[in-house]
This record gives C-alpha cells, sequence and structure tokens, in this order.
C-alpha cells in the first residue's frame, strides 16, 4: 500500500484559469483513493506489502478492479505467513493481492494496482485473493469463514455485486484463459462446500449477514494397511482426493515429476498423508515401496532454509503455541526422520546439542544436503 497521501489546498485568490479546477479535483480524487485504499487494508490482520511490486493500474485505470478471483493455495497446512515470504521472493512471476489462513488475514499487494495472479486478461481486471488448504475441519471453517468476508469486502468496496464480480481461477481458465487452474472449487468440496454454496454465502457476507460454515468431520477409513515408500507422478493432472474412493472429493491435481511419502495403502489407492489419496496406476504412478523409500535415505542428512525467519517446532504440529523458534536462510538440522503431520510432510531434526524439532519438509521452503 503507497504511503503517499494527497494534500488537499484551497486555490489561491487571483485569476481564475482552467488549471485550478483541474488541481483541485485531482488532490480530491487521489484523496478519496488514499482513503479507500485504506479501507480495504484495515480489513486485514497485517498489512505485509512485497517491496518494489510494479504499480501498474487495471485496464481502466489505478483502484478500478472489476471484480474479485478466489483462489486456494496447492500447498497444503501452508499458512499465509508462508504464501507472503514465498511471493516476496517469486512475484515478477506470480503474486496475490490477499492470503487468508485458519489464523489472520494478510495484505500482500495494494489493490489499488493489479497482481500476477491468474494471467493477463484477468489480471488487468480483478484482484486475486488466496485461501491456505487444510484437512483439518475446524482449520477450514475459520480460514473459510475470513475468506468469504474478504471476498465480500472487496466487492462491496466497490458496488461489485457477487453475481457479476465473484469469479474463480476455474472461471479464468475456462472465460477468459491465460492459465490452467481450476481452484479453489475441488479443495471446497473436499469440505462439504458446493460451489452454489460458496457463492451464497459471499452473497450473505456482501448483504451484512454472518456465514457460518459447520465443519464437514473427517470419516475415519477403514482397512488401512501400513506401508511405506515413494509414489511418483508420471503424468498430468492425477486427482489427489480426500478419500481411497473416487466418491470422495478432489483436494488438488498432481502434476508429473512431483514425489510424495507414502504412509500407507486400501486396495489400489495410496495414502499421501492425512485424508490424501492418490489412485494407483502404473500408467501415472510409479510407487516404489519402503526399500527405496526417499524418506529413509535422508535421515543423517541436512535439511537447510531456503528462507529467513522459517519456523520450527517442538512437536509434530503446524500450531503456533508449538513453534520453538525460527531459522534464517542458509541454516538448518540433521534430519532423524520424515513424518506426515496433518497431511503435510515435516522432518524430525536435532539441532547440535540433540534438541529434537520438527520442521516443514516442503522443498519450496527447505533443501536437503
Amino acid at each position: 500500500m503507497s504511503k503517499d497521501g494527497a494534500l488537499f489546498v484551497w486555490p489561491k485568490r487571483g485569476k481564475y484559469t482552467m488549471k485550478k479546477p483541474i488541481k483541485l479535483f485531482s488532490s480530491l480524487f487521489m484523496t478519496l483513493l488514499l482513503l479507500f485504499s485504506f479501507a480495504t487494508a484495515s480489513f486485514a490482520d497485517r498489512v505485509l506489502i512485497i517491496q518494489d511490486l510494479p504499480k501498474q493500474a487495471y485496464r481502466y485505470g489505478v483502484g478500478a478492479y472489476e471484480g474479485v478471483v478466489a483462489h486456494s493455495t496447492a500447498t497444503p497446512e501452508a499458512p499465509a505467513i508462508n504464501i507472503q515470504r514465498y511471493e516476496s521472493r517469486t512475484w515478477r512471476s506470480a503474486f496475490v493481492h490477499y492470503a487468508v489462513d485458519w489464523d489472520e488475514t494478510i495484505q500482500i499487494a495494494d489493490t489499488k494496482y493489479i497482481a500476477y495472479g491468474a494471467g493477463p486478461a484477468a489480471n488487468k481486471r480483478f484482484v486475486h485473493v488466496e485461501l491456505s488448504e487444510t484437512s483439518n475441519p475446524a482449520k477450514f471453517k475459520s480460514s473459510y469463514e475470513r475468506y468469504v468476508k474478504l471476498l465480500a469486502k472487496i466487492l462491496k468496496d466497490r458496488g461489485i455485486h457477487p453475481s457479476k464480480g465473484l469469479w474463480t481461477h476455474k472461471d479464468i481458465t475456462y472465460k477468459l484463459g491465460g492459465t490452467d487452474h481450476e481452484d479453489p472449487l475441488d479443495y471446497l468440496r473436499s469440505h462439504g462446500v458446493s460451489e452454489l454454496q460458496f457463492r451464497a454465502d459471499v452473497q450473505k457476507a456482501y448483504e451484512g449477514a454472518t456465514v457460518t460454515v459447520k465443519p464437514k468431520p473427517q470419516e475415519p477409513i477403514q482397512n488401512i494397511v501400513g506401508a511405506t515408500g515413494v509414489a511418483y507422478i508420471n503424468g498430468y493432472n492425477v486427482n489427489l482426493r480426500s478419500g481411497p474412493s473416487t466418491n470422495y472429493g478432489i483436494i488438488r491435481q498432481l502434476s508429473k515429476d512431483e514425489s510424495y511419502q507414502v504412509w500407507g495403502k486400501q486396495g489400489d489407492w495410496l495414502n499421501l498423508g492425512g485424508n490424501q489419496w492418490v489412485y494407483n496406476n502404473p500408467s501415472y504412478i510409479k510407487y516404489q515401496g519402503e526399500q527405496t523409500s526417499a524418506a529413509s535415505s535422508v535421515v543423517g542428512k541436512r535439511v537447510v532454509s531456503k528462507v529467513d525467519n522459517l519456523r520450527f517446532y517442538d512437536a509434530a504440529s503446524w500450531n503456533d503455541k508449538d513453534v520453538a523458534g525460527t531459522v534464517d536462510e542458509g541454516l538448518g538440522f540433521t534430519i532423524d526422520a520424515k513424518v506426515s503431520v496433518n497431511g503435510s510432510p515435516q522432518y524430525k531434526v536435532h539441532n547440535s546439542k540433540g534438541t529434537t524439532y520438527y520442521i516443514t519438509a516442503n522443498e519450496a521452503y527447505v533443501y536437503v544436503k
């Protein structure tokens, strides 16, 4: 968000010229625009604007967005602050205006200017909001309610009705192009929220009503066989589902050359942690059992942070209360094991004094050497 303010100055007495009314109008316009920017930012819990972002106007001018695009991140359990930190390094190719998780809403970019969220056609029209994904029903409830309120607030600030101004990333893919993502609908469905309900909830919030969602209970999956190993993805758009059947919703889609730790099996389905399942079809999945497990191959190696202020934990947890501290870029720990926490991988590690901690195993934030 810009820190520059417009100072309202009364014109001096003297000859009338056409310049003074123009300057007066321009000053008033900038003042109103600044107030609008503050109003939108006030809805965020934190404003952490990425430095050096381009100040490129929307197609109809500065601050003249035409709607909002709803996104969800492809990194389960990554909180909003991780999105902000990641996009602080990658903004030249992609960044959004807001990131929302179960604890807070963070503004990443000034809504007066475009973000690189969903291809050129969408970027010059819309504000972009990213929702952190989770397999935890309570965390979903909290994040979803924040998300819906923010989307409604952004539309309300410009007087744009949700029926016209609420877009999903999937809408952009099929209507405007320039992107191939289909979030956040499959993720929302995995928690029992249909597209119809999502749009209705945003409209309710837009009209000033309170929006609440009942967390979808996680039903225990029966007859899981213990198994370890690695699933290598050899195809494109491989469905990751919330259970071992096509009756379960799609959480997101996996891409070629990705690999995931396997934690269990049911029939031909592989469990990738928590409620994340993929069908073991040899035409697009290469599953290697525990004898070639990548999880065991990293034991004794160093996990090193790629970013500053990366959190590590006293327990296998993503909760704030379990944060033991932070580690800066280039520093790290010795790996003892690789574990799954709420469906996302962590390394169990120790420091030079032998104290045990847990840290993310997400390759966006760490590497192993």
